[in-house]
């Protein structure tokens, strides 16, 4: 029953999770540069789960790890890097959301090629995402401030889009779960960041308390809410399915901020939430079929009669 209710309520969470990372990012950028931001959000972050997954007995062989370095360097590392330094060239907010809306008709095309088309249906619905986007943004969009911004964000978008693909043609063993990819890939992006960070010397936490504030934001709300339902949606619902659900966010940022920040919101980024809600349910993904266990012994899929639990934690 437990596992029911999260599955209906898993998208919405995961708009609301996600979109609250534009509102810790806000709260620290006054503090610390945005590497400094990404460090310290992984210094708390992967240490919480290594204990987590240690305390359940969690053991994972050499192909798991693999997967999941490959997958955290792409969806986590890559993403927030190419994000974060496109905001600091001075990309605006508006074109940086449209740019990584192109993601989730990306994802689509690329599995087309694998053999998982989505139709007419599925077509219209990303078309109509899209153009939510667009509107929601508004004069932001078109705002832009120069080349190199924009191509850290497109660079943000094709490698979270890359592990989309990658996370679903490259299939996850039935006994690790959602809680196991949060700490082996968290573990990888505090690699990454303590690399960028110590080479550039911002890897110093500033005394404001603001900035741990934003931290214990990023870590709670981001990281463990926002890409554990990522993963979650991605593990039950599909690459194209958690993809799209995320044409919403951009909309939910700007309500995070009016509520939080005092911000206006605009009748077009609320007409942009309708439109682009439109796309989400027309294009209305078929529950992803259960995913066979990758066995140590090669790529090939076969099929298991066993239950999937995505999270990683038994129910009993």
């Amino acid at each position: 029953m437990r596992t029911s209710l999260l599955r209906h309520l898993a998208p919405a969470l995961l708009v609301v999770m996600w979109s609250s990372g534009f509102v810790g990012a806000t709260f620290a950028a006054p503090s610390a540069p945005a590497i400094t931001t990404l460090l310290w959000r992984y210094v708390v972050a992967a240490p919480l789960m290594v204990v987590a997954v240690l305390a359940l007995g969690r053991r994972y062989g050499p192909r798991y790890l693999r997967r999941e370095a490959v997958l955290g360097a792409l969806g986590q590392a890559g993403y927030l890097y190419g994000v974060f330094r496109a905001v600091e060239e001075g990309l605006p907010a508006g074109t940086a959301a449209l740019l990584a809306s192109l993601q989730p008709a990306l994802v689509a095309v690329v599995l087309s090629g694998f053999g998982q088309r989505g139709g007419r249906r599925q077509a219209v619905g990303l078309a109509t995402g899209f153009a939510g986007v667009a509107l929601a943004v508004g004069p932001d969009a078109v705002a832009g401030t120069g080349a190199e911004g924009a191509l850290w964000a497109l660079g943000g978008m094709l490698s979270l889009s890359a592990a989309a693909v990658l996370g679903d043609l490259w299939p996850t063993p039935e006994e690790h779960g959602v809680l196991d990819s949060l700490a082996v890939q968290g573990v990888v992006a505090l690699a990454f960041f303590s690399a960028v960070a110590f080479a550039s010397g911002q890897a110093a936490p500033p005394a404001d308390p603001s900035f741990w504030l934003a931290v214990a934001w990023l870590v709670g709300l981001a990281f463990l809410g926002g890409y554990g339902m990522y993963l979650y949606v991605q593990r039950t619902r599909g690459p194209v399915a958690v993809s799209t659900w995320l044409y919403l966010t951009p909309a939910v940022s700007a309500a995070w901020a009016w509520a939080m920040f005092g911000e206006r919101l605009s009748p077009l980024t609320v007409a942009g939430f309708a439109v682009s809600l439109t796309g989400v349910l027309v294009t209305r993904p078929a529950p992803a079929r259960p995913r066979p266990a990758a066995d140590s012994g090669g790529p090939g899929r076969r099929p298991s009669t066993n239950a999937i639990d995505p999270i990683g934690v038994q129910q009993k």
